[in-house]
């Protein structure tokens, strides 16, 4: 896939992700030929910006042919997380595999977010493992403006139905640390509402749209959750275990609703939060509420 971006004045290469593979200016003049291969940044005095984007796995995605100003470099740069993969199969019910349905849930969104200008990492494109903590580090390595990770719900009662989204301001100790650090707070403990605000916003949406049941925004100390250091939640899509609802999770419509509503809501949380990113994270001066939030690094695995 290729980027090609019209540069006619002095621009500067912000992603930390670039990584030059020869010593140069980090500011460049006019036009530049790159290939964007495995983190590295060769380039040539051309006529434009050719950025090729081939990564297997590890790839950041593209919309291929679009024409970028150079500061759109800057795109929103989302982690999408398909849950489970390899020997991991999640929730088996209805017919369905969970770690299936979640990556085709996946992939479907990372076009989506495309179509509207992010930029896409993802945890997994595959059928294989990937521990949680190595998930969450992806989104932190990257310092991504989100992370969604999709999951299939099951009930041990078939009649119980709908979406639930979830997400925790308590982060572990070694996020707390991290986030302290980046936003120069003084506190020794961090509370982060951006997941709460993130999480109501999608799943509004995504009720909207399926006409699920809305089972509402739930905090839990889930391990992709408590260890990422950006704006993080869960989205159980729906119930494998209620015969209707796991008809419609099959169906392609269905499937495009619920995108939709993850798509949407996500970029009205962006749009709400334009140039404060740092909004929603909160020093605790209160010795005993600081205390309380440092013990909040007990983790639960994914469901």
């Amino acid at each position: 896939m290729i980027i090609i971006v019209k540069a006619k004045r002095y621009f500067k290469i912000t992603n930390n992700f670039l990584k030059k593979r020869r010593s140069s200016p980090a500011t460049v003049k006019d036009t530049l030929f790159g290939e964007y291969l495995r983190g590295t940044l060769s380039y040539l005095a051309l006529g434009a910006v050719f950025l090729t984007l081939g990564w297997l796995s590890d790839r950041l995605e593209a919309v291929p042919g679009i024409q970028l100003n150079p500061w759109q470099m800057d795109a929103p740069l989302i982690v999408v997380d398909a849950g489970h993969g390899g020997h991991d199969g999640g929730a088996v019910a209805g017919g369905a595999l969970e770690k299936e349905l979640a990556l085709k849930l996946a992939l479907d969104l990372r076009g989506q977010l495309l179509a509207h200008g992010m930029r896409v990492k993802m945890t997994r494109e595959s059928d294989v493992f990937l521990p949680l903590e190595g998930r969450a580090a992806i989104a932190n390595d990257l310092q991504a403006d989100a992370f969604i990770s999709l999951h299939l719900n099951t009930s041990a009662n078939p009649d119980v139905s709908g979406i639930e989204t979830y997400f925790t301001e308590h982060k572990t100790l070694a996020a707390q640390r991290a986030l302290q650090a980046r936003w120069k707070l003084t506190s020794s403990a961090v509370k982060d509402l951006r997941g709460r605000w993130l999480a109501a916003s999608i799943q509004q949406q995504l009720c909207t749209l399926t006409q699920a049941v809305d089972r509402g925004i739930k905090e839990r100390n889930y391990a992709v959750v408590t260890r990422t250091q950006v704006p993080a939640v869960l989205v159980e899509c729906g119930f494998l275990t209620h015969p209707d609802e796991a008809a419609k999770l099959k169906q392609a419509d269905y499937q495009k609703q619920l995108i939709q509503g993850i798509s949407t809501g996500l970029r009205h949380f962006l749009q709400a939060r334009q140039n404060q990113p740092g909004k929603g994270i909160e020093a605790l001066s209160d010795p005993a509420l600081a205390a309380t939030q440092e013990e909040a690094g007990a983790e639960t695995t994914a469901p």
